[in-house]
C-alpha cells in the first residue's frame, strides 16, 4: 500500500508546507491544479442544483374572472337578456397543466312593485389548447374547450329551476403578465318546465393569482 497524502511524514520523507506526506503518484505540479479544479466541479454541481430547484415551477395559479354576456333563446317563447358590463362571476381551479374545474355564479334582482330574482350556476370543466412558454399559460393565453352543467331559476314569490347542459369554446388573450382577457360562444340545452335551447356569448377578464 502506497503511501497516502495527508498522513505526517517520517523524518527524511519528501513533505508539503504543512509537513504532510505527498503524494507520489501524482506529480507534485498537478497538485494544486487538481485541488483547484476538483474545488471548481464542486462550486459548479452547487450551482446546477440551486438552479434546477428553482425552475421547479409551482402550482398553477387560480384563474379569478368575470364576464359580460348576451343570452339568446331559441324556440318559442324565448328570451334574450344582456348583462353588460357584469353578468357573472367565476373562479378556476387548476388541476392538472391543462384542466381547470370553473365554478361560475350569475344573479340578478330586480325591485319595484313586484320583487323578481333569476339565477344561474354552472359547473365546467375546461380543457386548455394552449402554448406552454411560460408556467401556467395553458391556462393563461388560447383555445379552451368547457363542457359545463349546472342550475338556472327564478323567484318572484314563486320560484321554479331547470337543469342545465352545453359545452362552450373559447379564447384567452394575454394582456399583462397577470391578466388576460377571454372571449366565449357556447351552447347549452335547458331541461325542465322551462325546455329549451339557447346561445351564450360571453366576453371578459381574467386575473391569476400568480
Amino acid at each position: 500500500m502506497g503511501p497516502i497524502e495527508g498522513e505526517p511524514a517520517p523524518a527524511g520523507t519528501e513533505t508539503t508546507k504543512g509537513g504532510f506526506r505527498k503524494n507520489p503518484f501524482v506529480p507534485h505540479e498537478l497538485q494544486p491544479t487538481m485541488r483547484k479544479t476538483l474545488a471548481a466541479s464542486l462550486v459548479c454541481i452547487a450551482l446546477s442544483a440551486s438552479a434546477a430547484a428553482a425552475q421547479v415551477p409551482g402550482p398553477d395559479p387560480l384563474e379569478l374572472g368575470v364576464d359580460a354576456g348576451v343570452t339568446i333563446g331559441l324556440g318559442d317563447n324565448s328570451v334574450t337578456s344582456i348583462d353588460i358590463p357584469v353578468s357573472s362571476a367565476r373562479v378556476g381551479f387548476p388541476i392538472s397543466r391543462r384542466v381547470s374545474l370553473e365554478p361560475k355564479f350569475r344573479l340578478n334582482v330586480l325591485t319595484g312593485d313586484t320583487d323578481f330574482t333569476t339565477y344561474r350556476f354552472e359547473v365546467g370543466l375546461l380543457y386548455h389548447l394552449g402554448t406552454s412558454r411560460y408556467p401556467g399559460a395553458y391556462h393563461r393565453a388560447g383555445m379552451y374547450v368547457r363542457p359545463f352543467l349546472g342550475i338556472v331559476g327564478f323567484s318572484n314569490g314563486d320560484s321554479d329551476s331547470d337543469g342545465l347542459l352545453g359545452i362552450g369554446l373559447g379564447y384567452k388573450f394575454p394582456i399583462v403578465s397577470r391578466l388576460s382577457s377571454r372571449f366565449e360562444a357556447n351552447f347549452a340545452h335547458r331541461f325542465g318546465d322551462g325546455d329549451q335551447s339557447e346561445i351564450g356569448l360571453l366576453a371578459g377578464l381574467s386575473f391569476f393569482t400568480r
